[in-house]
């Protein structure tokens, strides 16, 4: 059965900023705006000869429809594959990592279902069809559960290393019909965001993750291309994205580059993004993990300085979230996940940086306040277990990362973060994707600090005590004591006299004095003991000195300190370590209770 009806290509094109249609009818799509073509061409790219031939890649590109019809075909013309994705394949094929041809063409997704890679035959139609006894001939695919009077959800995606022209849609059913447009993810980048090489145009990263969210993709990936300010030009009022994913900095480390015009570069591009799109969320990444097998960094590159610059410019725009590129692949799995041996994700790769990608957005999208409430309001369900996190909350510190039932990331000061789950799935997604602190305090099971144990790296975990104090007034301590707050003068002899200074992230003690967190005994105008609070609020620096001991002085201070957090209206609460016998029973003295066993761990 032949086709019954036909729709012009054009009509039905998604991921476009424009198209061109000859006499004929052949219609060629654009993802550049004519002044992008042009700026990608200019003196003032890097390669622009390149960039203008992978310009012409559909890359993201696709025709969406619904039809009644049991088979569809469509009129298509792959161009040449330009020389940049030619050598890449090389690279596949030379390397030999299990990806295999052909490298690209169209694939499709019928509803929910994702059909594999097909190619025109020789009559220039690539064809899906069903309801047929025999096997499909070549470059013809089954659409699973087509066919009969069901209407059905059709995107044929179009190859992402060329370019390619398209005209007809044909069915034989009664009608094919354009979806409207939804809301659109635009994603700015190099190779790794066009799609090298993932064999399947409709499974490349971006593909997957414009579907999670539940939008259409404007993909403007270009390979070879890096940060080049002016590279936007027009797109201010063409595309209005709800999400923008900024992938740039893998191409610095092939050829010299000097970091400050690195960092010039990466600051006005980034700008520019900001400037034309004020209030979408933008994923900045850095730069995914890759190999030297097949091209070593060039000596004089300043590659091993890109991140940092891209944090540091990410940094200066409210609508920017820096994704660290790092964790979205497996760093020990690269063989795996790599089809060059060099930078480019394979089908493996593109899936679980797409997957890890979107766990990142879903996570933080939201602003951070909002996550901040439903990370307070979890945790107030879960009892003595969660109230260090809670407290933690409470006092405004840190960033909420995450805040999903069953789990709760924080990261509270540059050296610690705070987790608590009871999701050990959802854990190891958390510190995998958002986390990345020296030191992870986990509130949960000790399965699930195992688990996030070695998600991390770390050779284990150690447990810790964790001590409330739930009473309605302070305990009581010596009124005559002279009890004082700290100033930044006393550092000195605090550093002097503590017995771990490892404890102490950098800059925390100089913090906590400033921010009259210290409390200090004095014995004839001198200092003789103090006790403070860490950066998450929690209870420590207690130490008393050589010749005060064995005066009261630690259960005053430790009085005192519960007096100041109750005027403020939060809960006291202490980190104890199982053998310090000495601070449980300073604690319990002082009416403090302690939570259940096995429920604090520290992973380092």
């Amino acid at each position: 059965m032949g086709p019954k009806v036909s729709c012009a290509a054009e009509g039905l094109l998604h991921g476009v900023v424009g198209s061109d249609t000859d006499e004929n009818g052949w219609t060629r799509p654009q993802r550049f705006t004519a002044g992008q073509l042009k700026a990608l061409g200019s003196c003032r790219a890097w390669h622009p000869g390149l960039y203008r031939q992978l310009a012409a890649a559909t890359a993201g590109v696709s025709l969406q429809f619904e039809t009644d019809s049991s088979n569809v075909w469509l009129e298509a013309e792959m161009d040449p594959m330009p020389r940049g994705s030619a050598a890449v394949v090389a690279d596949v094929e030379r390397y030999g990592t299990g990806v295999t041809p052909p490298y690209d063409g169209f694939s499709a997704d019928v509803d929910d279902v994702h059909l594999p890679l097909a190619l025109p035959g020789e009559d220039g139609l690539v064809s899906f069809c069903v309801d047929v006894a025999e096997a499909p001939e070549p470059g013809v695919q089954r659409l699973p559960g087509m066919g009969g009077a069901s209407t059905h959800r059709v995107t044929i995606w179009l190859p992402c290393l060329g370019g390619c022209e398209v005209r007809s849609v044909m069915g034989d059913g009664t009608f094919i019909e354009p979806v409207a447009e939804r809301g659109q993810l635009l994603v700015l980048g190099d190779s790794i965001a066009q799609g090298y090489v993932t064999c399947d145009p409709g499974l490349a990263w971006p593909c997957r993750l414009a579907a999670q969210l539940g939008l259409d993709l404007l993909n403007q990936g270009v390979g070879g291309q890096v940060f080049q300010p002016g590279a936007l030009v027009g797109m201010a009022g063409a595309v209005r994205p709800e999400h923008i994913v900024v992938e740039f900095g893998a191409n610095y480390r092939f050829e010299p580059c000097q970091a400050g015009r690195v960092e010039q570069e990466v600051r006005t591009y980034l700008y520019e993004v900001a400037a034309a799109w004020p209030e979408v969320p933008t994923w900045v990444m850095t730069t995914l993990p890759y190999t030297e097998v097949a091209y070593p960094n060039h000596p004089r590159s300043c590659f091993a300085e890109v991140d940092a610059i891209i944090r540091r410019c990410a940094a200066r725009h409210g609508s920017m979230r820096v994704v660290d590129g790092s964790a979205l692949l497996d760093a020990g799995d690269l063989e795996r996940l790599l089809a060059d041996d060099s930078d480019h994700p394979g089908p493996a790769g593109q899936a679980m940086l797409a997957e890890r990608l979107g766990f990142v957005v879903a996570a933080r999208t939201e602003d951070e306040p909002l996550r901040r409430e439903r990370a307070l309001s979890l945790l107030s369900r879960s009892g003595e277990k969660g109230l260090p996190l809670m407290e933690t909350l409470r006092r405004g510190v840190g960033e909420v990362l995450l805040a999903q039932r069953g789990c709760v990331l924080l990261r509270a000061t540059d050296g610690m973060q705070m987790l608590w789950a009871t999701n050990r799935k959802l854990a190891r997604q958390a510190v995998r994707c958002l986390g990345g602190a020296r030191v992870t305090c986990l509130l949960g099971s000790r399965t699930t600090a195992a688990d996030v144990a070695r998600e991390l790296g770390a050779e284990g975990c150690e447990g810790c005590l964790s001590y409330s104090f739930r009473g309605v007034s302070a305990p009581l301590g010596e009124t005559s004591r002279d009890i004082r707050v700290l100033t930044a003068a006393y550092e000195g002899q605090i550093l002097e006299h503590y017995a771990h200074p490892e404890y102490l992230e950098p800059g925390e003690l100089a913090r906590a004095l400033e921010g009259g967190r210290v409390l200090g005994g004095f014995e004839d105008g001198r200092l003789c003991a103090f006790v403070g609070e860490h950066a998450e609020g929690s209870i420590g620096l207690l130490e008393v000195f050589e010749g005060s001991r064995r005066r009261g002085w630690g259960q005053a201070l430790l009085a005192a300190k519960v007096a100041q957090q109750l005027d403020e209206g939060v809960v006291p609460w202490a980190e104890v370590w199982p053998e310090n016998e000495a601070s449980r029973s300073l604690m319990e003295k002082a009416g403090f209770s302690c939570a259940p066993a096995d429920g604090m761990w520290f992973i380092s």
